[in-house]
Parts: C-alpha cells; sequence; structure tokens
C-alpha cells in the first residue's frame, strides 16, 4: 500500500513537471515570436497592377472618308449588322453593315435636283443664243444706218452749209449708236457667259455629289483590310459598337474596329500617380492572366506616359504604361486581361525585416532593438516593401533582434 501511494505521488510530480515545462515552453515561444532576427536574404518587392493584352502592332480600321464628306451632310448612321467581335476574318470578309437609307434619300434628292439643274442650263444657253443672235441683227441693222447716212453726207455737197452739217451730224450719231451697240453685246455677251457657266457649275457640282452618294453606298458596307482578329472599338460615350447602334461618320474619330497582330504581345495597364515615381522604363515584369492558368512570360516596360489622365476605375490621377512580352502565346487573345506584377526589387543579399517591426515619426523610420533585455530604438532607412517585409538599406546588421509590434510590446 505505501509502495503503491509512493508511486501516485512520483507519477504527480513528473505530471506536474511536464505541466510546468509545457507552460514555460510556451511562454518562451510566445516571447520568441516577438522577436526578428535580421539576416540576409533573398528580396523581392512588385507592383501588381490589371492590364489589357493587345497586338504590338494592329490594323486600324477607320470611318470611310466618304462618309463623312460634309458635302453629303451624314452625321451618324445605324449600325445594321456587323462580323463577331474577336473573330478571325481573311482579307476582304465582311467586317461591319451601316445603314445606306439616308445615303439612298440624299441621292434621290439630288437627282431630282439634278434634272432641275440640266433644264435651267438648257434653257440658259437657249436664252443666250436668243440674246445675242438679236444683238448682233441690231448691231447689223445699224451698220446698214450708218452706210445710207454716209451716202446722205457724201450728197450734202450739193447742198446748203446747214444741210450739210446736219448731215455730218447724222452721220456721227450713227457711228456712235453703233460702237455703243457693239459694246452692249460685248457686256451681254459676258454676262450671258457667267449665267451659263454659273448654271454650269451647279450641274457639276449636284453631278459630283451624286457620284460621292455612290461612292458612299458602296462604302456602307466595310471589310477587312488586312487578315487578323477583329477587335471593335468604342464610341465617344465609352460603350462598345453593337448592332443597331449608331456611329459617328466623322472619319478623324477613333478606329470603327481593329485587326491587332498577335506574334508581338504588348500589355495595356494604368499606375496610380503616387506609385509612378517607383518604376522606369525597363524594368522587368512579370505578366499572368486569369484565362491562362499557369502561363507566365517575362517582359518589361517599354514606356511611360508623360502626362497623367482622369479614369473612370481610379480615384486618383493615372498614368498609361506599355509592357512589352518577351514571348507570345498561342492562347493569347486581343483584349485579355493581364496580372502584371513590375518588379521594383530583387535582390539576393538584401537585409529586411517584417513591416510591423518599422515605426514612422515625423518622417523618419525606426525600430526597436533588444540587447541585454534593453530596448534600444534605432533610426533605419528603408527601400521597397511587399506584402509582409520592407528593405533595410541601413541602421541594422545581421544578428541584430528587431520587436515586432514594440508599440503594443510596450503597453
Amino acid at each position: 500500500m505505501a509502495v503503491k501511494r509512493k508511486h501516485i505521488i512520483i507519477t504527480a510530480i513528473v505530471f506536474c513537471v511536464i505541466v510546468i515545462a509545457a507552460f514555460a515552453g510556451s511562454l518562451s515561444s510566445g516571447k520568441s515570436e516577438k522577436f526578428f532576427v535580421v539576416e540576409k536574404g533573398t528580396f523581392e518587392a512588385t507592383l501588381n497592377c490589371k492590364g489589357e493584352i493587345n497586338g504590338l502592332v494592329a490594323t486600324p480600321i477607320p470611318m470611310p472618308k466618304i462618309l463623312g464628306d460634309r458635302d453629303l451632310r451624314i452625321w451618324q448612321l445605324k449600325i445594321l449588322d456587323l462580323a463577331q467581335d474577336g473573330k478571325y476574318v481573311k482579307k476582304g470578309d465582311f467586317i461591319i453593315q451601316l445603314d445606306a437609307s439616308q445615303i439612298i434619300s440624299g441621292m434621290r434628292e439630288e437627282q431630282q435636283n439634278l434634272e432641275t439643274e440640266e433644264a435651267d442650263l438648257k434653257n440658259a444657253k437657249i436664252d443666250s443664243t436668243v440674246r445675242l443672235t438679236a444683238l448682233r441683227e441690231d448691231i447689223k441693222n445699224a451698220k446698214l444706218d450708218l452706210e445710207y447716212n454716209k451716202i446722205d453726207l457724201e450728197q450734202s455737197i450739193y447742198e446748203s452749209a446747214a444741210y450739210q452739217r446736219k448731215a455730218q451730224m447724222t452721220y456721227k450719231k450713227a457711228e456712235n449708236l453703233i460702237a455703243k451697240k457693239q459694246r452692249d453685246y460685248l457686256l451681254e455677251q459676258n454676262k450671258l457667259k457667267m449665267q451659263v457657266a454659273r448654271s454650269e457649275e451647279r450641274v457639276k457640282r449636284s453631278t459630283e455629289r451624286i457620284s460621292k452618294f455612290q461612292q458612299a453606298m458602296q462604302a456602307a458596307r466595310i471589310t477587312a483590310p488586312e487578315d487578323g482578329i477583329v477587335i471593335f472599338g468604342e464610341s465617344w460615350d465609352g460603350t462598345k459598337y453593337s448592332k443597331d447602334g449608331d456611329i459617328s461618320t466623322w472619319s478623324n474619330g477613333p478606329p470603327i474596329a481593329t485587326l491587332p497582330d498577335m506574334s508581338e504581345v504588348i500589355s495595356e495597364t494604368y499606375v496610380k500617380e503616387i506609385d509612378i515615381s517607383k518604376i522606369n522604363v525597363g524594368d522587368k515584369v512579370r505578366v499572368s492572366f486569369d484565362a491562362l492558368e499557369g502561363v507566365i512570360i517575362d517582359g518589361n516596360i517599354k514606356s511611360i506616359a508623360r502626362v497623367g489622365e482622369d479614369h473612370k476605375d481610379f480615384d486618383m490621377k493615372v498614368f498609361k504604361v506599355i509592357i512589352h512580352l518577351d514571348e507570345s502565346n498561342e492562347g493569347l487573345k486581343p483584349a485579355m486581361s493581364s496580372n502584371n506584377a513590375i518588379i521594383l526589387a530583387d535582390e539576393q543579399e538584401a537585409l529586411y525585416v517584417p513591416i510591423n517591426a518599422i515605426i514612422k515619426e515625423n518622417g523618419e523610420n525606426f525600430v526597436y532593438l533588444r540587447k541585454h533585455n534593453n530596448k534600444e530604438k534605432t533610426l533605419v532607412t528603408v527601400g521597397f516593401e511587399n506584402e509582409e517585409f520592407i528593405q533595410i538599406k541601413s541602421g541594422l546588421k545581421e544578428g541584430d533582434k528587431v520587436i515586432l509590434n514594440p508599440l503594443l510590446e510596450e503597453s
């Protein structure tokens, strides 16, 4: 009985020792989790931004210039039908059909106007012929009168001086009348020429407008200028072109569609103005795709916009950034979304600490070191940061123990 009691007591003591040791270990473990030992290692920081894939080179399909000719007075047209967005097309394949009813109506109106103008021209030519013929007959009769007066003047030498004077004046008056009629003839001739020329110009202009309407009817059916994948553009309000929608005929506007060449690929993305100073042309980028699981393609920044712009998806100014991919992939399609990880820092022998070890005061960065059970506030210079760690440029060395959440530690 005594032996059994002794065995129970020993077992109880051992159990207590184990519990106390486990509790002490847990305290020690909890205590150690509040420190981070600084070591050199691989450090990477990235700036992540969404982008849109496109071909480096794309053939635009603009609005045909003839449709935007102001002489036709057509400002917008309805889309009757269009090819499937993202479809591969060959040169000459159908892209979009625009409603030509306005064009047909305008051409009919102009054809009626041409008939009127041609009738006016015919009448102007007839009037000109009749009027000038009459004036020429009038000049011819005036010349006959002058001949008669000349004979009378020659016979007046046998008459009195007064009669001779009268005959001279009559002859001179007849000469002046012929000169006036000839001047009037030239003036009338020029006047009628101008009237006929203006009428001919109206006929010519009307004929040219009809020719433009005919060209516009043919241009209302738009085909692919090259082989490629058709990507339809957007109107001024940002909506993508679609069936039964309206499209502006302004030829200097955005293209109706583009045919990107996907042999060389870019990703268009936007970077907030607070981050734009962190990146530079030539920075490396890792590009992945939501639609292509496991596909990662390296690239680099090709260009950065010099001027910021407003964007509907951001609450601040953004800068457009073009990323050039090192290679293409058969699964890549125009307008596909991409995940762009711009590499800000990639060092093999870097010092870094957890972000929650850094204290910011008055624009400077500090950490608290644990030295011989004492806390020591230390100024540090930091670099880039990722989701967990921040790079230390100066102020720390390998082996230093930094306190995590030092403000909580104080409390």
